[in-house]
């Protein structure tokens, strides 16, 4: 029998500036998304920037931002990554392709 699949939720998401390792600060998102599988349950934090080049259409999106989000944490959890590790996650969204 194979194990269930997980869950992902976006549970809540921070829009701040962070500062940067060389002392500016940057716009970004920390998303807390929720992980369930079987009764195991987790709750992890992405931290999202957007592209420099991102457009006003995409800066605006918190849905699109949201997907993306959720997108790559499931694309970690394909490749064998679990939400026991440590570690800060961290993203940079593109503008959607057209």
């Amino acid at each position: 029998m194979s194990e269930p699949q997980w869950l992902l939720r976006i549970e809540s998401g921070l829009a701040a500036h962070f500062i940067q390792p060389d002392g500016s600060s940057r716009p970004g998102t920390d998303w807390a998304v929720g992980l369930k599988r079987g009764n195991d349950e987790y709750r992890i934090i992405v931290r999202a920037y957007l592209s420099t080049d991102a457009t006003a259409t995409t800066q605006a999106d918190q849905q699109y931002q949201a997907q993306t989000v959720l997108g790559y944490v499931g694309d970690l959890l394909n490749q064998g990554w679990t939400p026991e590790q440590e570690g800060q996650l961290q993203i940079t969204i593109l503008n959607p392709k057209e």
